[in-house]
């Protein structure tokens, strides 16, 4: 359980540093077991986390950790897990040049690179509601479905999944690199992109469908 406490911390102090978060922003959640998941807490220092803040949640909402104030998503991270058997970690941030696209009417062109495509494929839109709320949590586990990976959270931020804290984590950094990339190439112009047919190459290569 302490490995599993110090590695979500270690993953948002990582998450600070990088740059895809903000000291207020953000939150950070691991499946435990079948009824218990650890979350990041809120009114903390996301550039200083340690394993003892990591409050312990069960999937019913009740916190396990009484000494401990969990995140405000905390509703968000709960839906997505009961909806989606398959994940065992997600990470919500406000990285700068992906959350561009939460306020632009512009996609997130994730067929600029293989790299983005294969790891990401098209990321999913979830309509705003607001921070902490049910209805939030709705609209983006709606919006993960079945197989997404990664959501631009309108006038928000983003959140990706995993089947691993890292694979998690690797689809935010991935994300924000797509979204840098899209930001020049626009500046530039000429853009050429991966066509249907090398998508679908690499969306098999991945183990995707599509």
């Amino acid at each position: 359980m302490n490995a599993q406490k110090q590695s979500v911390a270690d993953c948002m102090n990582r998450l600070y540093t990088r740059g895809l978060t903000t000291t207020s922003g953000g939150n950070i959640s691991v499946r435990i077991s079948n009824d218990r998941i650890l979350l990041t807490p809120s009114a903390t220092d996301k550039g200083n986390m340690r394993a003892d803040q990591i409050a312990k949640i069960g999937m019913d909402g009740t916190n396990l950790s009484s000494r401990l104030k969990p995140s405000g998503e905390v509703s968000m991270h709960l839906e997505i897990y009961r909806r989606r058997p398959d994940l065992q970690a997600i990470v919500h941030a406000h990285p700068p040049m992906a959350s561009v696209f939460t306020v632009c009417d512009v996609p997130l062109n994730t067929r600029l690179i293989a790299e983005s495509y294969a790891i990401l494929g098209e990321p999913a839109i979830a309509p705003y509601a607001l921070t902490g709320t049910d209805e939030l949590a709705a609209a983006v586990a709606d919006s993960l479905g079945t197989n997404g990976v990664c959501v631009l959270m309108k006038n928000h931020g983003v959140l990706t999944v995993g089947r691993s804290l890292l694979e998690a984590f690797d689809r935010m950094e991935v994300l924000e690199n797509a979204a840098r990339i899209n930001l020049h190439a626009a500046r530039l112009g000429g853009v050429r992109e991966l066509n249907d047919q090398q998508c679908a190459e690499l969306a098999a290569w991945a183990g995707r469908d599509g």
